[in-house]
Formats: structure tokens, C-alpha cells, sequence
């Protein structure tokens, strides 16, 4: 939970990005923080996107947006990374590592000499690794590193509820494991909340599910769009976003550092 009287100050690495900016407008059109902070080298862009955004929630929200350079992010309760190299049409995500990793080591530089212990939101791919990596290089507790990995799980229950017609809503599921092919959905913990009872499966039906699971990040890349899966992803750390202001009790799927 952040322990303070006000709403937090989020500081967005990659602003200017499809997942940096549809992040930023989720959590302005919440209203869930004071201020956030749009940090991209692509200024103009960032610029562009804040001055969007404020217009299409001044009528609900009270959120301030901001563009600032990296170092304007130091007294952010928490900050989102999502800065990477170009979507391309890659067959895994680690594909991402090499380019990724060495924006991340930059980043982490940069932190370290803050002196502040922010929460950090990974959201770039490979994000395990880069979660890691992060906390390896700034030597900032273990507990301030979350990866995003909440999309697993959500497809996992879009799956389910396109094999058995039970709405998304109403579903209760897990995904643990690597964010990527090491995922591993937890069938024995399926449950349907409206009639709270085990969400029965057939051979056949676990099988489709396991392959939307499987194939969609491969199918995604096929469509060779150039763009991540924004909106989803956007909305997900919206959601967690939200979780760690309220100090929710809600079990949410990301990656953590671990203990031994």
C-alpha cells in the first residue's frame, strides 16, 4: 500500500508508447492518481498524448498530467516501465531480451543514483527476466518489484468462458509460471463464483483451451500489426495500479522477486 494521505505520483517510462499512454489514460480516467508523469524520447509525442488525455477525463477526473525527463520521476510513489525496442514479428518473447535488456540496465543507472525506493512495475518483455534485473542492478528492496504478467490469467478465463458459454465475470482462475511459454493455467482451481462450484472441463474442451492459451501470442504476431497488445495490457496495470493504492486483498497474478 502507498502510506500517504493523497493520491500517488506515477512516473510512466515509454509515455509516448501505445501501452505507456493507454496506461496513463486508464488510471487518469479512474482518478486514482494525483499526478502522472509521461517520461519518453520522444518528448513531442509524450506532449501530444497529455494533452489528449487531460481533455477526455477533465469532466470525472482531477488527475494532473505531466511530461518530465527520467530524473523528474524520483519522487514517484510508483513507476511503470514499459520502454522497449520496436514491436516486431517475433516468435517468443524472449526475443525481446537482447534490445530490452540494455534499456533496462540504463534505467537501473539512472534509479540507483535517485536514492528513493519507488514501486517498480515491469512491463516490458521479457518481463520475468527484466523484473530481475531491475532489482539486481538498483538495490532496492525486493518487495518494490512487480512484474506484469495479469494477462495470462485473463486470457486463460477468455478462454474458458469461449469453450464452456460462463461469462468472463463470473469466472475464478490462475495462472502461475513464466510470463510467456513457461505459463502454467491451473485447471483444478477454476471455478465458476455464480454457482460457486469447480468448473468441470472434458478432455476436448481442456485441450481448446490450452491451445488459445498457448497459440495466442504466436497468432497475435502473425497479424504482424507492429503494435503490442495495448488495451489489455494498459487496463491490467490500471487494475494493479489500483490494487496497491487500496492495499486490496484481491489475489493478482504478476512476478515477484524470490526468496532463495
Amino acid at each position: 500500500m502507498i502510506k500517504s494521505d493523497k493520491l500517488p505520483r506515477i512516473g510512466i517510462i515509454g509515455g509516448a508508447g501505445l501501452l505507456g499512454a493507454t496506461a496513463a489514460y486508464c488510471i487518469a480516467a479512474r482518478g486514482i492518481a494525483d499526478e502522472i508523469i509521461l517520461s519518453d524520447v520522444r518528448e513531442n509525442m509524450a506532449q501530444s498524448h497529455v494533452m489528449d488525455i487531460e481533455q477526455a477525463v477533465c469532466e470525472t477526473s482531477g488527475t494532473k498530467l505531466l511530461v518530465g525527463d527520467i530524473d523528474d520521476l524520483k519522487t514517484s510513489d510508483i513507476i511503470i516501465n514499459t520502454a522497449g525496442i520496436p514491436e516486431v514479428k517475433a516468435s517468443s518473447r524472449d526475443d525481446y531480451l537482447s534490445g530490452n535488456i540494455v534499456i533496462v540496465r540504463e534505467l537501473a543507472a539512472k534509479i540507483k543514483r535517485w536514492g528513493t525506493e519507488p514501486v517498480i512495475l515491469s512491463a516490458t518483455n521479457p518481463i520475468d527476466i527484466l523484473n530481475y534485473e531491475l532489482y539486481k542492478l538498483t538495490g532496492l528492496p525486493a518487495a518494490k518489484f512487480i512484474g506484469y504478467s495479469r494477462n495470462d490469467t485473463l486470457r486463460f478465463k477468455w478462454a474458458v468462458a469461449m469453450e464452456t458459454g460462463i461469462p468472463v465475470s463470473n469466472l475464478d482462475a490462475l495462472v502461475i509460471g513464466e510470463h510467456g511459454d513457461g505459463q502454467i493455467p491451473l485447471f483444478e482451481l477454476l471455478r465458476d463464483n455464480a454457482t460457486n462450484r469447480e468448473v468441470e472441463l472434458n478432455d476436448i474442451q481442456r485441450a481448446n483451451i490450452l491451445k488459445r492459451v498457448t497459440t495466442w501470442f504466436s497468432d497475435y504476431q502473425m497479424l504482424d500489426s507492429g503494435r503490442s497488445s495495448g488495451w489489455t495490457s494498459g487496463a491490467g496495470i490500471c487494475h494493479m495500479i489500483d490494487l496497491i493504492i487500496n492495499d486490496s486483498d484481491e489475489i493478482c497474478p504478476c512476478s515477484v522477486i524470490p526468496k532463495g
